[in-house]
C-alpha cells in the first residue's frame, strides 16, 4: 500500500486536532468524514480545503470499500462496539482513548483484534509530544540514573473564553457527565494520558493507591491522587489531580495545565508545557545538583497529535505496529480502572487481578 484512505468518523472538537496530521502526510487522503450532524462534517471539509464523502452513518463508512483505516473520534460509550465493527469489516483502527469502559469491552476489543488483519491502536498524543519524547531520551540515555519518583499533576481551571481554540460543544458533556456511559470523571479520561505517558517512560504498576474526590459535577472528581508502584523498578508514580475554577492562566486548547517530574537517582527532568502554558519556563529542563540545562523542542500541544497520525500512517504502510496496540490499551485502562477500585476498596488494587 503507498496511500492510505482514511475515514474521520467523528467531526467534533478534538477533530481539529487530530485531523491536521493526516492532511500533512503526503501518503494519506481524508477521503471520508462521518457524523450524525453531516452539516459539522461539511463544516470540517470546508476549513480544511478538502472535498471528501461525508456520511452521517458509521455503516456507510464500514460499506465503502476504498476507506482503508478510521480515526475513531466519537464518544467513549461507542468505542468498543465500533472499533470491532471496523475491525471485521477489514479497516485500519486509529480509537481516541479510551478504548473502552469496562475491561469486558476490552477484551471483546482484543479478540476482534487478535482475529483481524488489520491494524487497532489507541491515538495517545502524549507519546508524540516532543517534550515527552525528549523526557523519554534522557531518560534512556541514563543522564538521570535509574528513575525512582515520577510525579505528574494536572489542574484544571479556568480561562477567559476568548482565548480558548476549542471550546468544547454542549452535546460533547452530556454523555461525559452520565455515570451510565462513562466510568470516571476527569481523572479517568485525563488520567489516561497520565498512565501512558508512565508506563512509556517505566513500565506497569504493579498496585495502585487512590483517594477520589467525588463532586457534584461528575466530571471534575477533584482533589484527587493516584500513586503506584511499578512492577519491574523501585520507582513509585504520583497523579496529582486538582481544580482551581478561579485561577486564570493561558491555555490556548483546553482550561487546563500539566507538570511533569521524573527523579532518579542522579538528577532530574521537568516536563513544564503541555496542553497549557503556565509556566514560563523551556519545555524541557534537566537538573543535576550542579547544573541546569534547558532544551528548546517544539511545544505547541498539536505536535503529538501530527506525530500520532504520522505513526498510524507508516505504520500501515510499512506493515508495522503503531503504538498503543490493544495490549498496552488494556493495561493502561486497568490502572484508570485500578485507581476507582483502591478509592472504592480504601486499600491498594493489583490492576491485572481486576475484571
Amino acid at each position: 500500500m503507498t496511500k492510505v484512505r482514511l475515514a474521520i468518523v467523528g467531526c467534533g472538537t478534538i477533530s481539529r486536532l487530530n485531523a491536521p496530521g493526516y492532511l500533512e502526510h503526503p501518503q494519506c487522503e481524508v477521503a471520508a468524514l462521518c457524523d450524525p450532524a453531516p452539516e459539522r462534517a461539511e463544516q470540517r471539509a470546508a476549513q480544511w480545503g478538502i472535498t471528501p464523502r461525508i456520511y452521517s452513518s458509521y455503516d456507510q463508512v464500514l460499506d465503502d470499500p476504498d476507506i482503508d483505516a478510521i480515526e475513531l473520534l466519537t464518544p467513549t460509550p461507542l468505542h468498543a462496539d465500533q472499533s470491532i465493527a471496523a475491525l471485521q469489516a477489514g479497516k485500519h483502527v486509529s480509537c481516541q482513548k479510551p478504548m473502552a469502559r469496562n475491561l469486558e469491552e476490552a477484551a471483546r476489543l482484543a479478540e476482534a483484534a487478535a482475529k483481524a488483519d488489520t491494524f487497532y491502536r489507541v491515538t495517545e498524543n502524549f507519546l508524540y509530544y516532543p517534550p515527552l519524547v525528549k523526557a523519554k531520551e534522557l531518560i534512556e540515555s541514563g543522564v538521570i540514573g535509574d528513575p525512582n519518583m515520577v510525579r505528574m499533576r494536572v489542574v484544571v481551571t479556568s480561562v477567559e473564553a476568548e482565548s480558548v481554540r476549542l471550546p468544547l460543544a454542549p452535546d460533547a458533556l452530556t454523555w461525559r457527565r452520565d455515570p451510565l456511559l462513562n466510568p470516571g470523571g476527569l481523572l479517568y479520561d485525563e488520567g489516561a494520558h497520565k498512565y501512558a505517558t508512565a508506563m512509556w517512560w517505566v513500565g506497569e504498576p504493579e498496585s495502585v493507591s487512590a483517594t477520589v474526590t467525588r463532586t457534584d459535577d461528575y466530571m471534575v472528581d477533584a482533589p484527587s491522587v493516584v500513586v503506584w508502584r511499578f512492577k519491574d523498578a523501585n520507582c513509585l508514580a504520583v497523579f496529582e489531580y486538582a481544580s482551581a475554577p478561579e485561577m486564570r492562566i493561558r491555555a490556548p486548547y483546553y482550561a487546563l495545565d500539566d507538570f511533569f517530574e521524573i527523579q532518579g537517582t542522579k538528577g532530574l527532568i521537568w516536563v513544564t508545557r503541555c496542553s497549557g502554558e503556565m509556566l514560563d519556563l523551556p519545555p524541557v529542563m534537566l537538573h543535576t545538583g550542579s547544573e541546569t540545562v534547558s532544551y528548546q523542542v517544539p511545544m505547541d500541544w498539536i505536535e503529538g497529535f501530527k506525530g500520532a497520525a504520522r505513526d498510524f500512517i507508516d505504520g500501515i504502510i510499512a506493515g508495522h505496529q503503531p503504538r498503543l496496540d490493544v495490549q498496552a490499551s488494556t493495561q493502561v485502562l486497568r490502572a484508570s480502572l485500578a485507581a476507582y477500585a483502591s478509592d472504592a476498596a480504601q486499600q491498594p488494587i493489583d490492576p491485572s487481578t481486576l475484571s
